[in-house]
């Protein structure tokens, strides 16, 4: 199961939780809601990415903090989700920044607490929860095409990319699997895969949808230690997929490591490990990286292999060639 694919679930758990409090659960259910959303990364990181493309001023937010919700309220117009879900998400924290208390949060025109808890619902929580329900939605519908992708490439493609890999003169290896996954993300609806755009991080290889609002960054890399590409090779990676994330203002970035050798890679401390979800997971500066391995040299059976090799890579090799910004 994919991670995005869970989360979703649980995320419109956590909603109809809050949605049947009573007086006395409502609180407690509702900084649970709270908190979910500000420790889970990938959720914290969508919403913070909403929040810094429509930003409100600190002075309009202790406004609209105060006041009863009402869509004739010039400040709660939005042109879209994503700047409803950022507003409103804004005017609950300042709420409790301010120290108010929580049931001034809920509208007071209707006749039991019931009702006001499903108006708060409907005009507060939901379009939150919509809003991070379509991005997710779109995190994992790449997903499911990488995972597809691996499949594919594994089980049907890798003697036909393995030859072309070795009949390379010109050291552009990368480049072979480079345009077999943009051919393949093209095939599957992704608009305009191609790796013209720059930024001021330089050339990704993959952007997928720029003629949108919403492209999809990704980097590919080898494995292979006959040509010195070794662990390196992806932390080398990993650096350049979260620049490029930062330089296109994205909350997720997606490595994808072909690998050459018989040999498993692991990255210790990737959140797949704990909770067996599809791919690897790495959480770095409120963003979330995804790391897929497509291994095309398993072709022999268990007994022609012998003990089987590992490479591991630790969190803190990732992070190594990465200086954050004070």
């Amino acid at each position: 199961m994919y991670y995005t694919h869970r989360l979703r679930a649980n995320l419109q758990e956590w909603r109809n939780r809050l949605y049947k409090s009573n007086y006395e659960n409502f609180p407690n259910n509702l900084n649970f809601f709270r908190s979910k959303l500000k420790d889970i990364p990938i959720l914290n990181s969508i919403l913070q990415q909403a929040i810094s493309e429509y930003p409100v001023e600190e002075s309009v937010l202790e406004i609209i903090a105060k006041q009863e919700y009402r869509y004739e309220n010039e400040h709660f117009r939005t042109e879209n989700h994503a700047q409803l879900a950022a507003l409103l998400y804004q005017r609950v924290e300042k709420f409790f920044d301010l120290g108010y208390h929580y049931s001034n949060l809920l509208p007071y025109g209707s006749n039991s607490y019931s009702e006001r808890v499903s108006e708060f619902m409907e005009t507060h929580i939901d379009p939150i929860v919509n809003f991070l329900q379509d991005s997710l939605e779109e995190t994992n519908f790449t997903l499911y095409l990488l995972e597809k992708y691996k499949a594919r490439t594994e089980w049907f493609k890798h003697h036909d990319l393995l030859t072309a890999y070795n009949q390379v003169q010109d050291k552009q290896y990368e480049q072979v699997f480079d345009d077999d996954l943009r051919l393949f993300l093209f095939d599957q609806g992704i608009d305009y895969p191609f790796s013209t755009p720059k930024s001021s991080s330089g050339r990704a290889d993959i952007i997928g949808n720029l003629d949108s609002n919403d492209p999809l960054v990704l980097e590919v890399k080898v494995y292979d230690s006959q040509k010195g590409y070794r662990k390196n090779r992806i932390i080398d990676g990993f650096a350049q997929i979260v620049k490029y994330a930062n330089d296109y203002n994205k909350n997720v970035g997606y490595l994808i490591v072909f690998n050459i050798d018989p040999i498993e890679i692991r990255i210790a401390g990737a959140e797949s490990k704990k909770d067996n979800a599809f791919p690897n997971r790495i959480y770095f500066n409120e963003k979330t990286y995804f790391i897929v391995f497509v291994n095309l040299n398993f072709d022999r059976s268990a007994s022609k292999l012998g003990q089987l090799k590992v490479e591991t890579i630790n969190e803190g090799e990732l992070f190594q060639n990465l200086v954050q910004e004070d």
